[in-house]
């Protein structure tokens, strides 16, 4: 992976990282979508990552359906998900996307406490 692709990947990270956190503290799944269609373009062109972009499909489902229950299950199923594939990425990649994946543990058991 070139510098910038790099780059670009830990910048993607963290700002979903503090999406995530912003919309938790807020109690507020809007805007939500943009980041999440993202990311699903992003992970369908990687045939190992298919199955995450389909969690986040059904997620935001969930979402627009303001279905709490089915919510924390996703998330936290991306969460580990996520953690899970940390260990096939490389140096800074492979830290940004475990910190990712405990982000959204986290934020599936803050949001499961609401709802």
């Amino acid at each position: 992976m070139s510098t910038t692709a790099t780059s670009n990947a830990g910048t993607n990270i963290d700002a979903t990282i503090e999406s995530i956190d912003q919309h938790v503290e807020k109690k507020s799944p809007s805007g939500v979508s943009t980041a999440i269609n993202g990311w699903i373009k992003t992970l369908s062109a990687n045939d190992d990552l298919k199955e995450i972009a389909s969690d986040l499909e059904k997620l935001k489902e969930a979402l627009s359906e303001k279905d709490g229950k089915k919510i924390v299950e996703l998330m936290t199923s991306l969460g580990e998900q996520t953690i899970a594939s940390a260990d096939g990425a490389e140096g800074n990649d492979a830290k940004g996307v475990k910190k990712l994946g405990k982000a959204l543990t986290s934020a599936a058991k803050t949001i499961g406490k609401l709802v």
